[in-house]
């Protein structure tokens, strides 16, 4: 009988390794570990795996929420959430992605072997049709044109000027557009939704969890950027990136 494959999806060498070798004791097949979900996600469809154990922190633009919200929708399979951060707000997050299994980091070797064996024996909660209704739901909640978008409020689609956007914050599964006196909620991971944007010169993801207008930025310093009294990270590699773009479009 051939082994499940466990993925494995952890920024942390040391911890990436002493979870390979832990489940390759326990007789499963394991892949990775990976240090990005973007790597993660671009190895599914060669390796197939049967479960994930996924950092919520990890290098590169997504998180591990977002990663694995993406790799629902390549593969149908359990993943079990590994933080170090146990407090409300993480796990809250985590929740959203309707995780088998939440692990705080250090756990024991038990927790960890009960874990993956309950998340492989439960059953598959959604099936290929059912992720292709949830993604065909969410791109018709927003329509991305040249000047503008329409967001789906309620039973109606709303008029924003992309102008007027001051910048775009993840909010779990969703995300939030936020302007000088409104804030509109949009049915999309911000991930996909900067995808939408990526042809619009004005905006740029600095972060994980934000998308900024760049004609709205007032001050930029190491760490974080300034639209009027917000602060807003940086991501570490994204500075000098974030410098050339607001040169080409003032």
């Amino acid at each position: 009988m051939k082994s499940p494959i466990i993925y494995i999806v952890e920024d942390d060498p040391i911890i990436g390794a002493d979870l390979m070798h832990r489940l390759q004791d326990l007789g499963y097949a394991v892949a990775g570990p990976f240090a990005s979900g973007e790597e993660a996600v671009d190895k599914m469809a060669e390796l197939l795996p049967d479960l994930v154990l996924m950092d919520i922190q990890l290098e590169g633009a997504w998180d591990g929420i977002e990663t694995a919200q993406r790799m629902s929708e390549i593969r149908n399979m359990p993943v079990i959430f590994l933080t170090a951060n146990s407090d409300d707000a993480n796990f809250n997050r985590a929740k959203a992605a309707h995780p088998t299994a939440f692990l705080s980091k250090p756990f024991k070797a038990r927790d960890l072997k009960h874990a993956v064996e309950l998340a492989l024996n439960q059953p598959a909660k959604n099936t290929p049709a059912a992720a292709e209704a949830k993604q065909d739901a969410a791109e018709e909640s927003v329509y991305v044109l040249k000047d503008r978008l329409f967001v789906k409020v309620k039973d109606r689609m709303v008029r924003l000027l992309l102008k007027d956007i001051l910048w775009i914050e993840a909010d779990d599964y969703c995300c939030r557009a936020v302007t000088v006196d409104k804030e509109f909620f949009i049915n999309q991971t911000l991930g996909k939704f900067s995808e939408l944007l990526s042809e619009i010169p004005e905006f740029m993801r600095v972060h994980r969890s934000y998308v900024v207008n760049l004609k709205h930025v007032e001050e930029i310093g190491d760490l974080h950027l300034y639209i009027g009294k917000k602060q807003i990270p940086i991501g570490r590699t994204l500075k000098e990136e974030l410098l050339k773009r607001i040169q080409k479009i003032s």
